[in-house]
C-alpha cells in the first residue's frame, strides 16, 4: 500500500480539495483507495462522503495521531492499494504523523505570496523526515494562448530552489471543483473530458512517476 500525505502549513491551499480528487481518481482506476480525514473542525472529506450513498473512496475521519497510525494500520491489513491523507493547516502532531508514515508528501500551494512563504516551512518540516514530496500549483488563473499565468511565473521564479519538485502542471478551476464537490462528485464524475479532469490525470500521473521511483512499501505482516 502506498501513502499520500497532503499537507500544508497555511490553511485553505487546496489539500482537502487535492484529498478528494485524487482517492477519487484512483478508484475510478478499480483501485482501492482509503482517504483518511486528519482535519479536525472542517472535515469536508468525510463531508463530502456522506453525500455519495457509499460510494467509493471510503472515507475515515480521525481525531489525533494515534487514530491516524491505527487507520493506516487498518488499510493496510485490509490490502487498500492506496491511502490519502488530509492534514489540517498549521503544525500539529497529527500532521508530523501523516508524514512520516508517507510514500510522498503532497504540498499544495496557491500563488498568493502568504502561500508562497507558507511552502517554505512546510518543505522543512518534510525534509528532516527523508520523505519525497511535491509542490503542487493550485487556484492558477488559467492559460492565456499556451502561457502561464503571471502568477504562475512568479511562484516558480520565488521557488526556483524546488525547481525539480514544482509540478509543471496546475490546477485552476478550484472554483468549478467546489461545485462538484457540493453535490458529492468530482470532476471525473461530471466532465471525464474536461479541461479540470485532465489536469487531475496529470497530477496523478505525477504521482505515480515519483512513487514507481521508490521501492515498494512492505505489504501486511
Amino acid at each position: 500500500m502506498y501513502v499520500v500525505t497532503m499537507a500544508s502549513r497555511k490553511g485553505g491551499a487546496g489539500k482537502s480539495t487535492l484529498s478528494i480528487l485524487l482517492s477519487a481518481m484512483f478508484a475510478h482506476a478499480n483501485l482501492r483507495a482509503v482517504l483518511i480525514d486528519c482535519d479536525v473542525g472542517q472535515y469536508t472529506a468525510h463531508v463530502w462522503a456522506s453525500q455519495r450513498n457509499g460510494a467509493p473512496p471510503q472515507v475515515v475521519a480521525v481525531e489525533d495521531a494515534a487514530e491516524l497510525e491505527r487507520a493506516v494500520a487498518r488499510a493496510r491489513a485490509e490490502q487498500a492499494d492506496f491511502c490519502i491523507i488530509d492534514t489540517p493547516a498549521g503544525a500539529a502532531p497529527v500532521t508530523d504523523a501523516a508524514v512520516l508514515a508517507a510514500d510522498i508528501v503532497v504540498i499544495p500551494t496557491k500563488c498568493d505570496v502568504a502561500d508562497r512563504w507558507a511552502v517554505g516551512t512546510t518543505v522543512e518540516a518534510v525534509e528532516v523526515t527523508g520523505k519525497p514530496f511535491l509542490i503542487v500549483p493550485t487556484e492558477v488563473p488559467a492559460r492565456r494562448l499556451g502561457i502561464e499565468a503571471s502568477d504562475l511565473r512568479r511562484l516558480r521564479h520565488d521557488l526556483a530552489d524546488f525547481d525539480d519538485v514544482l509540478w509543471e502542471g496546475q490546477i485552476t478551476d478550484r472554483r468549478a471543483i467546489s461545485y462538484d464537490l457540493a453535490d458529492g462528485r468530482v470532476p471525473s464524475e461530471s466532465d471525464w473530458g474536461g479541461a479540470t479532469n485532465k489536469e487531475c490525470l496529470a497530477l496523478w500521473r505525477r504521482i505515480m512517476d515519483v512513487l514507481q521511483e521508490t521501492p515498494p512499501p512492505p505489504g501486511p505482516a
